[in-house]
């Protein structure tokens, strides 16, 4: 434990990212059926599949824009997630556990063995970012969720990251980048 005013190890929270590849894939996917639902209704009228197609677009568009996670902040008090018309918290209380997602389908692509990190709430799964967290980065959430609770939540060797996974922050802009990994930077 350390003592008044000294920095403790671990910073007090962390921002996981989802990736580029995800969001723009889901954006382009949701965006492209509900632009041939459109192109449908407007040459065919009304009918029922045109008009299914469309629904299907608009409803794909919803969970990317209502519930696809740009960036999930993992804090002592709990989680945040960050979608790109809403944000989500959650206590740490009312989360039950922290699992992994399935890697999807470029997994072969990618070399993916784990998916990103998702949160069980009640008897529902959210998902918190859409690819796995480096180990520097899981270390931290380990910290910051509590041995204790960390243990309870299913948070163990089993989930991690392997060595080598590369960071979330990696493709954004510096500033998410962690004090350490700037001082090396510059």
């Amino acid at each position: 434990m350390g003592h008044v005013g000294e920095p403790s190890p671990f910073p007090t929270e962390v921002t996981l990212h989802s990736s580029w590849r995800g969001l723009v894939s889901s954006s382009i996917g949701g965006g492209l059926v509900l632009l041939g639902g459109l192109v449908g209704v407007l040459m065919g009228g009304f009918r029922f599949f045109p008009t299914l197609v469309l629904l299907l677009g608009l409803f794909l568009c919803g969970v990317v824009v209502f519930d696809y996670p740009v960036a999930t902040r993992v804090t002592t008090e709990g989680l945040e997630r960050r979608m790109m018309l809403r944000h989500q918290r959650f206590k740490w209380g009312r989360v039950r556990q922290l699992t992994r997602a399935r890697p999807g389908l470029a997994r072969g692509l990618r070399g993916l063995e784990h998916g990103g990190l998702a949160a069980v709430v009640g008897k529902r799964k959210y998902l918190l970012v859409d690819q796995p967290e480096s180990p520097e980065e899981f270390d931290v959430i380990y910290a910051l969720v509590g041995e204790e609770r960390a243990h309870d939540m299913g948070l163990h060797n089993r989930i991690r990251p392997y060595d080598g996974t590369n960071p979330t922050w990696i493709y954004r802009r510096s500033r998410w980048a962690p004090d350490s990994a700037r001082e090396v930077g510059e």
